[in-house]
């Protein structure tokens, strides 16, 4: 929306919009995966977080290069000045960051479930019960 007021560059809000769109749209599908418990879930479940981990990292470099500062080196003629501004400085200030802590702590999850079965697997009477 920012992009089609002209107050966000073209350089980065399309990759940026782009990929947290498409990340968007596969979440609840990979969810509903995953929730399979199969390893197949699980692979899509990490091939997910690291969409959207790669999203982030493209957006954050894209904001980076065409802000004005330093490392600016594109959009010259449109500065991406919006994303210093209040509100939109919560979302690099607190959202994204956010987000990629989410997206490590669910990276961590499915790397521990992928564990669990092999774990009670080398227990000869199985799983202990809840509550012992």
């Amino acid at each position: 929306m920012n992009w089609l007021r002209g107050s966000i560059p073209g350089i980065f809000a399309l990759p940026a919009g782009t990929g947290d769109v498409l990340v968007g749209l596969l979440a609840l599908p990979v969810a509903l995966y995953v929730s399979s418990g199969t390893s197949s879930g699980r692979a899509a479940g990490i091939a997910w977080n690291l969409l959207g981990l790669t999203d982030f990292a493209i957006a954050i470099t894209m904001g980076a290069l065409s802000s004005p500062g330093r490392l600016q080196v594109l959009s010259l003629s449109q500065p991406n000045v919006q994303i210093g501004t209040y509100p939109t400085v919560m979302i690099p200030a607190f959202a994204v960051p956010s987000s990629i802590i989410l997206h490590m702590l669910s990276l961590s999850q499915l790397r521990r479930s992928a564990r669990k079965p092999h774990e009670t697997q080398l227990t000869s009477h199985g799983p202990e019960p809840i509550g012992v």
